[in-house]
């Protein structure tokens, strides 16, 4: 009788020794997932607050803004403006351009046209437009006209001294007195290139410089 009763007495035990640790383990779980759900539900506010504090830094219409990619179709137009001519090219988009948004691009263009290449110079370049922008397509037209001079005067290095030439750049405005071994090497390096002027006072603002 007393081994039957221990018998019981340790299956109690052992029954309720499983149900107290099926209870904790469920209760276990339960928290654990209430902690997980209140983690997720505080880490997605302060994502929030993070995002909208930094939508608050951008430009009013930042996500409208159309950004180049390397896939953006890039559309090259010569119109010849002597024999009203338009040529039309679909090219590889120049590093330069990928990535920049309109108002970037239109910077570049105007910086090209007022540091145009002496070749572009000599085929009458006068206008780079940008006709059309969006991250699929950019359509740029350079416009020329062989009869119309862009710049007044083209100064260079002639002989060991800075010349002034007229638009024609071959025609002399101007031998100066300044001679090129005088100068710093930066400007010895621009006059080596070319430098274009549109007007008198731009002349006489970089000669007044060269002599200071």
């Amino acid at each position: 009788m007393k081994i039957k009763k221990a018998y019981i007495f340790i299956l109690s035990f052992c029954v309720l020794s499983v149900f107290f640790t099926f209870c904790y383990y469920f209760s276990y779980k339960h928290a654990l997932h209430q902690f997980n759900k209140k983690s997720y539900e505080i880490n997605e506010r302060l994502i929030s607050s993070e995002i909208n504090d930094l939508e608050e830094t951008l430009p009013v219409d930042y996500h409208n803004l159309n950004i180049t990619t390397p896939k953006t179709k890039y559309v090259l137009q010569h119109y010849d403006v002597k024999n009203n001519i338009v040529d039309e090219k679909t090219l590889n988009i120049p590093a330069d351009y990928v990535g920049i948004t309109r108002n970037k691009l239109m910077e570049k263009l105007s910086e090209y046209i007022y540091d145009m290449p002496l070749s572009e110079y000599n085929k009458g370049l006068y206008s780079c437009e940008l006709l059309s922008f969006s991250d699929n397509e950019i359509v740029i037209r350079k416009t020329y006209d062989i009869d119309k001079p862009t710049f007044m005067f083209y100064v260079a290095i002639r002989d060991g001294r800075v010349i002034v030439y007229n638009s024609d750049l071959q025609s002399i405005y101007d031998f100066t007195p300044i001679m090129a071994e005088d100068l710093p090497e930066a400007d010895r390096i621009a006059l080596i290139e070319g430098i274009y002027l549109k007007s008198e006072s731009e002349l006489y603002s970089l000669l007044e410089s060269y002599s200071s």
